[in-house]
Parts: structure tokens; C-alpha cells; sequence
């Protein structure tokens, strides 16, 4: 071996410690009561914002006039967007060696299926980039090991565990790249555990189907659009798996989705919420009330138009993330704008964590359409549901230009779902109130996944002026 296989032999070592010690930690935090929780985050956002201060140019002059002590309260620091973090990259950043520029030319030409680390430090992922605005985020080992901890914390949490004899086998179904965290993640979790197959989402049905009835996974980890498909493929008899444990990611998951996958697999599905930016915010337990935030690792708060907290029961507009494992790049009060309504209700679980009812998807995915006194929002869950209750129909994409809603529906070899389709949505968004949407539908044989957006089929598509 030379000395660099050493070298980065003794820093794989490091990662795998790091990341069990800190998998334990998390364990132990399960069973705390939601006081000594909320003390232990106390601590970690000072020690945090101290860091922040002392290191970052951006925050330092963001945060000039505010006191950073033990009587501080979040909100009195300012919200910042992906577009502040993108802008002053250079200044947010706590290693002055890091600049965007550099950065992005390390990631257009890092190898792929490899888990290669910038100045032999940092992770690099990247956003999709469906508003307009590429995303670029990094981890150093630390960060990166609390990451991994927290994906071994949820297998914990729906049943994925090591067995004594013969390693459990893992089937993956993400992002082709391995600038996307569904990709990375697996890549830097091969320690010895399981047995992981990656597959990429933008792969032919037919492909997928053979590699999965090749590996017969026992747990199945797919976005909600290819599980739907999958789990058809399933009833229909090309695909003969059986995975005890089934879990999405990545996209929104629908009712009728979820209806899907227990019919073919006689299991119920769990549900997972991450960003690339926090790669596992909320993730479901086996009592399928909801996702519990996994906030000893963030601050998290659901807020409204105003930026104001709403109360348990009610549905935000927007969700603000402040991340206390994130040093490198810190993200502080940073905005997402996803819906989000906590449960008012405790888990029976236990966990101190609060409990996430529902998740409605990104504001930019709704819709304002014409109705009959003013704009009507409609949500893109109440469009989904209205097609995925139609017989036959396999995929749709939805595209909004402003006056015309143009629907995309597979198969082709159904003319009459282009009738069918029509007829339900225009029922659906009159019970709305907005019956003045002309709406054009059309046939096709399979909805193409794109790979710059990850292979993600995003809900709903506008034609609006992207963020500038």
C-alpha cells in the first residue's frame, strides 16, 4: 500500500468511529425528556452562533448589532434564503480556503461513483435547481459523519438493522449523480453493514424491474414517483420482490401512492423528509402518525407569510432551518419553502421529537388560478389525488403557463384516460372554485426523468419567470 492508501485508510477509520459514536449519542437522546432536549440545543446553538461569529465575514456583519448570549432568542436573527447563501458564498464559508468558483469546478469534474472529498475535507452536493437556483453545499468529515449517523438513526427507526447471519440487502432507487445526496449517502455507507444497491432513477422500467428481481433487496428505498411505478410493475407480475421494509424519499409521497405499495408489498410505507442541505430533517416511525423532526440536530420552525410561528394543528407557509451540526457552511434561520402542519398530539412512540401531520409540498408548487371572485390557491396534493384515483393511469406531469393547465399522462395506449382526465380535474378545481382554467391534456408513453434535476419528476411545472 502507498502512503497515501494509509493515509486515507486511517481517515475512513476516523469517519466510521466518528459516525458510530455519534449514532449512539443519537440513540441515547431518544429517550430524553423534551426539557433536557431542548438544553442540550440551547447549548449547541450558543456554542454554534460563536463559531459562526468568529469565523464567517457574512454572519459576522449580518448579526453586527445583536447580542450573542444566554438570553439571545433565534428569532431575533435574521432569515436568510438560498439566494444569501449562494451570493456570498465565499464570506458565509468558515475555511477561507473554500471559494464557489473553485468549488463548482471541483464538482463538474469529481469522477463518478466515487466518494471523494475537496481538499480532502469536504463533501460537495448540489441542489436540483427546479426554482431556478442551483444549489451548492459542502460538509467537512465531522458534519459528514453526524450525516451518515442520522440515516443509521432512521434505519433504527423503521427496523433496518444488521442481522447476525447474512447481511440485509439495501436496493436504492435515486439520483444518478453523485453530487445528489441520494447517491452520496449510499456511497459513503458502505461500511460493512448491509448490502447496498444503488439504481438510478433515470433507468428504464424495464431495467430497474430485472436489477431488483437480480438483487431481491429486503428493504426497497425509492422516490415516490418510482415506487409507484414500481410497485404497479409489482401487481402486474414483471416485478417479483419482497421487501419487508419499503421507504420513500426525496419527493412528496401521496396518499394513493402509499395505497400502492402496501397493496403490492403488504407492508406500509414509511416516510422520510430531507434536504441536501440537512439530509435527514423528518422521518417516520412504526406507528404511522406522522414524521418526527429530528431536532436535536436543527432548530426548526414553521412559520407563516409573516415569518411568524404558528401553532401546532395549523399549516405553515415555510419552514426555517437552523442547523447545529453545520460549521463549515452554517445555515442559521435558513428558509425552505416547504408547508408544514406539526400534529398537535404526541407520538404513542414516545420520542421526544415533535410530530409532523403533514407535509404539503413547496410553495412554489401551488398553483393560482383564476376562480370566481379572485385567484384560488390549489395545493398540487389536491391534483394528484384527482389523478391517481383514475384506473389505469401510471404517471402525469402537470405544466402551468400562466392560463393553460397541460397534463401529461402515461400510457399512451389509453385514449380514453385523455377524456377521463379532463372531466375529473375540471370537477376538481370547480369544487375549488376556480372554473375558468382551460386545460389541454395529452398522451405518452413514459414521462422522461431528467438528469440535472436528479431524476426528481417534479409535481407541478411553471413557465413563470425564474428567480433571478
Amino acid at each position: 500500500m502507498t502512503q497515501a492508501d494509509w493515509r486515507g485508510g486511517f481517515r475512513r477509520l476516523g469517519e466510521l468511529t466518528g459516525t458510530g459514536c455519534r449514532y449512539l449519542a443519537m440513540r441515547r437522546r431518544a429517550h430524553w425528556t423534551r426539557d433536557r432536549l431542548e438544553a442540550h440545543r440551547r447549548r449547541r446553538l450558543l456554542d454554534l452562533l460563536s463559531h459562526t461569529v468568529a469565523c464567517s465575514p457574512f454572519y459576522r456583519r449580518l448579526y453586527e448589532h445583536i447580542r450573542i448570549d444566554e438570553t439571545l432568542d433565534v428569532r431575533a436573527l435574521p432569515v436568510i434564503s438560498k439566494r444569501d447563501l449562494l451570493d456570498n458564498f465565499d464570506e458565509v464559508v468558515t475555511d477561507p480556503r473554500l471559494k464557489r468558483a473553485e468549488v463548482e469546478r471541483y464538482l463538474e469534474a469529481a469522477p463518478p461513483d466515487r466518494d471523494d472529498a475537496y481538499l480532502d475535507r469536504y463533501r460537495v452536493l448540489a441542489t436540483a435547481g427546479t426554482t431556478g437556483l442551483r444549489g451548492l453545499f459542502l460538509f467537512d468529515r465531522a458534519e459528514w459523519a453526524a450525516e451518515l449517523a442520522n440515516v443509521l438513526r432512521w434505519f433504527d427507526i423503521i427496523g433496518v438493522r444488521p442481522r447476525p447471519f447474512g447481511r440485509l440487502k439495501i436496493s436504492v432507487v435515486g439520483a444518478p449523480s453523485t453530487a445528489h445526496v441520494s447517491r452520496r449517502l449510499p456511497l459513503s455507507g458502505e461500511f460493512g453493514l448491509f448490502r447496498l444497491q444503488h439504481l438510478a432513477v433515470t433507468s428504464a422500467l424495464g431495467k430497474l424491474v430485472d436489477e431488483l428481481n437480480r438483487f431481491a433487496p429486503d428493504v426497497l428505498l425509492a422516490y415516490p414517483t418510482a415506487a409507484r411505478l414500481l410497485a404497479i410493475e409489482q401487481q402486474q407480475g414483471r416485478l417479483a420482490i419482497a421487501p419487508g421494509i419499503v421507504s420513500t424519499h426525496s419527493e412528496l409521497l401521496t396518499p394513493e401512492t402509499r395505497r400502492l405499495i402496501r397493496a403490492a408489498w403488504r407492508v406500509p410505507p414509511f416516510d422520510h423528509y430531507g434536504l441536501t442541505e440537512i439530509t435527514t430533517v423528518a422521518v417516520e416511525c412504526v406507528e404511522h402518525r406522522g414524521l418526527h423532526l429530528l431536532d436535536d440536530l436543527f432548530i426548526a420552525e414553521i412559520v407563516d407569510d409573516r415569518y411568524e410561528q404558528v401553532a401546532p394543528g395549523q399549516a405553515g407557509s415555510r419552514l426555517l432551518l437552523t442547523s447545529l451540526v453545520r460549521r463549515a457552511q452554517p445555515l442559521i434561520r435558513y428558509e425552505v419553502s416547504d408547508r408544514l402542519r406539526l400534529s398537535p398530539e404526541p407520538c404513542p412512540c414516545g420520542r421526544p421529537f415533535p410530530l409532523v401531520a403533514e407535509i404539503g409540498g413547496r410553495s412554489e408548487e401551488w398553483l393560482s388560478l383564476p376562480g370566481r371572485s379572485g385567484p384560488v390557491e390549489i395545493s398540487p396534493l389536491a391534483l394528484s389525488a384527482t389523478l391517481e384515483e383514475i384506473a389505469g393511469l401510471q404517471e402525469f406531469a402537470l405544466h402551468w403557463d400562466g392560463s393553460t393547465l397541460r397534463v401529461t399522462v402515461v400510457p399512451a395506449s389509453r385514449p380514453s384516460l385523455r377524456g377521463e382526465v379532463e372531466a375529473r380535474l375540471r370537477s376538481t378545481l370547480a369544487a375549488m372554485g376556480a372554473e375558468r382554467t382551460e386545460i389541454l391534456v395529452s398522451l405518452a408513453e413514459h414521462i422522461p426523468r431528467r438528469a440535472e434535476r436528479m431524476g426528481k419528476v417534479k409535481m407541478i411545472e411553471t413557465a413563470l419567470p425564474a428567480e433571478p
